[in-house]
């Protein structure tokens, strides 16, 4: 369409150029040229008519303008044409280039256009849109109250179920001590078995070696009724203490010491100096495993058998100022050691007998008694520093920090145990040996008498 109006425009133009009687007014070359060339741009191409320059060149230039090159507004439409007026004055005629280019060219009307129009926007139904929203608000926020729900019933389990473990743990642990002290027993079963399985056996040696009522008689006859039975007077006297330099060797004498009446101890002679034994042990025939009461007042066998002389008695003796301890240890194979404290001393009893003073430490033994500030525990009264009763759970009674290093009245085993339930020293012969024989005993610093 476009080259057919081109076409048109150039017979036209020829046509006038032909009836015109001045040469001189021909179309110029350049402007032939410029048509012809425009025949070669493609149809769907209309750059060229677009362009503005081309539009100056065809109409010539508008004539307020100093540039020369007017573009008059919504330039370029698709049905341009060529008609009226002539070139400069020349070229008359209709469809020619006649007259001249007004001044203000007239707007093209509306209906000119074929632009196209865009494509309204689409609809939104937002309306739904919300409310989907808020239906999909509310059941995530149900949901989320949901979790919440589970999640406190699944804590209140979990609680439930932590109060119920620490209570079985709880049952094990006394199922666990009440199986070591029914073991211990069984142990000093077998133990007593022994012994009366021996005295049994001595007996029955016994029995047969007894004479009949015949040898007897003839016996009788033939003694003397100058036979005089001799005794041995008992030492009934009261030593100020074993450092009295009345006592002459090792034995048991009454001592009153400032204790509140005399009391019965051994007195040893034999480790360069004179001690006052506070606790002997050496065969089991007193049962240590007692309670507060008796550990605070003593028992056993003071007339030089397994005793303990009583808590009350070892603050008294030391509240001047302390004293030197001393403490022998033997076991099963005849190894013997000991270890030795140059200051000690313990409160009184309103401070659980706690140990103030516990310095300068020397012997083979090795140091397994590191209790200064330690309380005094029995099974029914526990002092120690650990979650559980210590003196409970190794079957003594001690100055105990976390079940200690060392239970000197704890159970009288033989040797070798699977428990830390002996009487022990660990840097002797560890935990699991029971000591066959220990000896605690007491002097005054610098050997007087400190009374």
């Amino acid at each position: 369409m476009r080259k057919f109006f081109l076409v048109l425009t150039l017979a036209l133009a020829l046509a006038s150029a032909e009836t015109t009687e001045d040469k001189e007014d021909a179309v110029p070359e350049e402007i032939v040229e410029e048509i012809k060339a425009s025949d070669e741009i493609p149809e769907n191409d209309d750059g060229g008519l677009r362009n503005y320059e081309y539009y100056n060149t065809v109409h010539g230039p508008h004539r307020g303008n100093s540039h020369g090159d007017y573009r008059p507004p919504n330039f370029a439409p698709s049905n341009i044409g060529y008609g009226g007026g002539g070139y400069d004055g020349g070229y008359g005629g209709g469809g020619g280039y006649g007259g001249s280019y007004p001044s203000h060219p007239a707007q093209p009307s509306e209906s000119e256009y074929d632009f196209p129009k865009p494509n309204p926007p689409p609809s939104c139904n937002c309306k739904d849109i919300v409310d989907q929203i808020d239906d999909l608000d509310e059941k995530i926020i149900k949901s989320l109250l949901d979790l919440e729900i589970k999640a406190d019933g699944i804590q209140r389990d979990v609680g439930e179920i932590h109060k119920e473990t620490e209570s079985v743990a709880f049952v094990s642990s006394q199922t666990q001590l009440i199986a070591n002290a029914v073991d211990n027993q069984l142990n000093i079963v077998r133990q007593n078995l022994t012994i009366i399985k021996s005295d049994v056996e001595e007996l029955t040696q016994f029995q047969q070696n007894i004479p009949d009522r015949t040898y007897l008689t003839e016996a009788l006859f033939g003694l003397k009724c100058s036979y005089a039975r001799k005794s041995k007077p008992l030492d009934d006297r009261i030593y100020s203490s074993c450092e009295d330099p009345n006592i002459k060797k090792t034995g048991t004498y009454w001592i009153k010491a400032n204790f509140y009446k005399p009391v019965k101890v051994i007195c040893m002679l034999d480790y360069g100096g004179r001690w006052m034994v506070i606790q002997n042990r050496f065969d089991g025939s007193v049962d240590f495993y007692r309670p507060w009461r008796e550990y605070k007042y003593g028992f056993g066998n003071n007339d030089g058998g397994e005793y303990w002389l009583g808590l009350d008695r070892i603050y008294q003796f030391t509240k001047n100022g302390g004293a030197q301890l001393m403490i022998m240890l033997e076991d099963f194979e005849k190894n013997v050691t000991y270890a030795q404290y140059d200051l000690f001393s313990i409160s009184d009893e309103n401070d659980q007998y706690r140990i103030l003073k516990l310095k300068g430490f020397l012997g083979g033994a090795g140091n397994s008694f590191e209790a200064e500030g330690m309380r005094f525990s029995t099974f029914d009264y526990d002092n120690d520093k650990f979650d559980q009763n210590c003196a409970a759970h190794t079957h003594g009674a001690w100055w105990y920090k976390s079940c200690g290093d060392s239970n000197l009245n704890g159970l009288y085993l033989n040797g070798p145990t699977l428990e830390k339930t002996g009487i022990y020293w660990n840097s002797f012969r560890g935990y699991n040996y029971s000591l066959k024989k220990t000896r605690m005993m007491l002097r005054q610093i610098g050997g007087g008498t400190g009374y």
